[in-house]
């Protein structure tokens, strides 16, 4: 029998009805951070103006250089203003972005610069900028709004004042401006007041939502774009690196089966039929070299994936052995250093792939196979001095390493000059 299942229906977010006292704290929120904005706009533009230009103008003999760093720093400084400002008078959601770091290692004099090679103090530089320009237009619109919303009752009451307090000669409002009857003056400056303070209470709260929007989209465009940038590239990566580690599962467990499982039952099925083979012959000799030569597919086949050696003792001892069962007398040098298991696994499979063309083409005498670490990035180099003029053709061995490195991201290079040898180098990342 079919049974159908109802899912509960989506609650709706509940309406929020109209509140005076909510709508007074937007208009006076957005007035007060207008009123700060345009402070600190001339405050920041004029400094930080100052120091670029001054830098800028004085790069050419490097003294420009510390003082362009010291107007990104500044810009930066009140770029965090604003967005403490955003968030908490606007409503904005404005996360930083992540600063750009030096490389590791790097001196003092890249340290001091990596502030401008980060996009993100620029659009700082430009915010401030922009802000102010736009604070300059908004801030007066709002004031005059909400100045003009008070004439609604400040308006008619100040006319009433009036009219008591100065002489009769004096009083000229917009009735007497516009020709009224003298008796129909006072009531009609009063209608008009009230209709002109009416419109004005009327759309404030628009015209405060719009310019609110305005601000709160420059901000986020110039201060915070990067960060969900950045936030998507960070799941990215995490998304990369858990799919390598369940491929690296997956093939240490191949690997196991393979080691574990047929490889020894063929050596224990050799070692019957090597018994046996005094009574059955030579069907029974070929039997057992076949075996053995499927046997010797499988050492090779679980050798590419990733030996437990690899696993259990590290890159350094399983290169060791691969050059001690190369036909070709092979030297490792393989510095301590820490690589990812996903880089460690793309190195073995270079320098195997790489030993076993040069043993079958390249007539070498020796080999050399180097491995270290520069900065971010995994160098592995396999020279030999064979005969040379090895080329990547496609669907050769060469191309094929050349896909497995471009799979990690890495650049894959092969020099072989006629009568020269030839070397094979592969650079990895180690965060790719």
């Amino acid at each position: 029998m079919n049974t159908m299942t109802m899912s509960p229906p989506a609650e709706t977010p509940p309406v929020q009805r109209w509140s005076a006292r909510r709508w007074a704290t937007r208009i006076g929120l957005f007035l007060a951070y207008a009123f700060v904005s345009l402070v600190l706009g001339a405050l920041g533009f004029s400094i930080v103006l100052t120091l670029l230009a001054a830098g800028a103008g004085t790069v050419v003999i490097w003294i420009g250089l510390p003082i362009l760093v010291g107007g990104v720093l500044t810009a930066h400084g009140f770029a965090t203003v604003g967005r403490a400002l955003g968030s908490s008078l606007l409503g904005a959601d404005l996360p930083r972005p992540a600063p750009k770091q030096a490389p590791e290692g790097a001196g003092r004099a890249r340290r001091l610069v990596t502030p401008l090679t980060d996009p993100q103090s620029w659009l700082d530089a430009l915010w401030i900028l922009a802000n102010f320009l736009l604070v300059l237009i908004t801030f007066p619109l709002a004031l005059t709004w909400a100045v003009g919303s008070l004439a609604i009752i400040g308006g008619p009451v100040s006319t009433l004042v009036l009219d008591r307090v100065l002489p009769e000669d004096d009083v000229n409002g917009l009735g007497a401006l516009l020709g009224a009857p003298e008796q129909y003056q006072l009531a009609l400056d009063i209608v008009l007041q009230v209709a002109m303070g009416l419109f004005f209470l009327l759309t404030v709260g628009l015209l405060v939502r719009g310019l609110s929007a305005a601000h709160r989209g420059l901000a986020h465009g110039l201060l915070s774009s990067r960060y969900e940038t950045q936030q998507r590239l960070l799941r990215t990566q995490e998304s990369r690196a858990a799919g390598r580690a369940a491929e690296s599962t997956a093939l240490r467990r191949l690997e196991r089966d393979l080691h574990d499982g047929p490889q020894q039952r063929l050596v224990r099925a050799t070692m019957d039929l090597a018994r046996a083979e005094s009574l059955a012959g030579e069907v029974m000799r070929q039997t057992r070299e076949q075996l053995g030569l499927t046997l010797d597919d499988l050492r090779r086949l679980s050798r590419g994936i990733a030996p437990p050696i690899l696993v259990d003792r590290g890159l350094a001892a399983a290169l060791t052995e691969l050059a001690a069962i190369s036909p070709l007398p092979a030297t490792v040098q393989c510095r301590d250093v820490e690589l990812p298991e996903h880089v460690e696994i793309g190195i073995y499979y270079v320098v195997s792939e790489s030993l076993t063309n040069a043993a079958k083409h390249s007539g070498a005498q020796q080999v050399h196979v180097d491995v270290a670490r520069i900065g971010d990035d995994a160098q592995v180099r396999i020279q030999d001095d064979g005969r040379g003029g090895a080329e990547m053709r496609t669907g050769g061995g060469l191309a094929g390493l050349a896909g497995r490195v471009a799979s990690l991201e890495g650049t894959f290079t092969v020099t072989s000059p006629v009568g020269r040898g030839t070397q094979v180098e592969a650079v990895i990342p180690c965060a790719s």
